[in-house]
């Protein structure tokens, strides 16, 4: 059996993920919120979103969504090693996704202030918050963790710094859980979980950069998130730096 086999790499396309989501609807699921209060009775999942490495891709993945009619969340990070929040361009991403009537999130770093406790947790989400509200101008009400170790998997209050936290033991004792971390199915299958008639209650979490418009590996499809952002700050220096009436000298 080849990887692309044994790890279903076919998966991890666009087109399949509209189709995944069609699945979904077919399959009688409501999309909800993890503010929206639970019910037995409803078949719902929550779909969120961590972005990691390219909001270009989760640009493309929310259009998809807006045209499926379902609404998703996009967790945000203010600390990422792969792109600037606060840029411009992807700030103007952010609030396309917002307008398209997706929810904006956290994605909060923990290692980046080397939280110790509980108490510190507190105090750093509230100031990754108000700087969402004060400098991109989005409410937020959730937080996701990023890069998860056993102090993270320990906090399970329902929320940390006003912010309600995915991880807690609320949704894990409510909800089934099914995520593409490292561009695998790290559980089940998400289309197995979809049409298993037993998934009633479903949190979803896909990354960005783990989808692609065509079949790649997992270090492929991040390969091509980095090369492909490369590209464009190298367009974008080509482009501006003439229109300021610089020479753009080379061999």
């Amino acid at each position: 059996m080849t990887n692309r086999e044994k790890y279903k790499f076919d998966d991890f396309t666009l087109s399949n993920y509209a189709r995944l989501l069609a699945i979904a609807k077919s399959q009688g699921f409501s999309f909800i919120l993890h503010k929206d209060e639970f019910s037995e009775t409803r078949k719902d999942i929550i779909w969120r979103h961590d972005v990691e490495f390219s909001p270009d891709i989760a640009l493309k993945m929310a259009i998809l969504e807006h045209d499926a009619g379902v609404k998703t969340t996009y967790f945000f990070q203010l600390h990422s090693h792969y792109y600037n929040t606060v840029n411009k361009r992807i700030a103007r991403i952010l609030h396309e996704i917002e307008e398209m009537g997706h929810h904006i999130g956290l994605h909060f770093d923990s290692h980046f202030f080397s939280i110790q406790d509980e108490e510190q947790l507190n105090n750093c989400i509230e100031l990754d918050r108000n700087y969402f509200d004060s400098v991109l101008g989005t409410h937020i009400d959730t937080f996701s963790f990023h890069n998860t170790n056993s102090f993270i998997l320990g906090c399970k209050d329902y929320q940390y710094g006003g912010l309600i936290n995915v991880y807690s033991s609320y949704f894990k004792e409510h909800y089934s859980y099914c995520a593409d971390s490292t561009g695998i199915w790290r559980y089940d299958r998400l289309e197995d979980v979809l049409l298993d008639p037993k998934t009633q209650h479903l949190q979803v979490l896909v990354h960005d950069g783990m989808w692609s418009e065509e079949v790649l590996s997992p270090r492929k499809r991040i390969h091509k998130c980095i090369q492909d952002e490369a590209d464009r700050k190298k367009a974008s220096y080509d482009h501006n730096l003439p229109l300021g009436g610089n020479l753009n000298v080379d061999d």
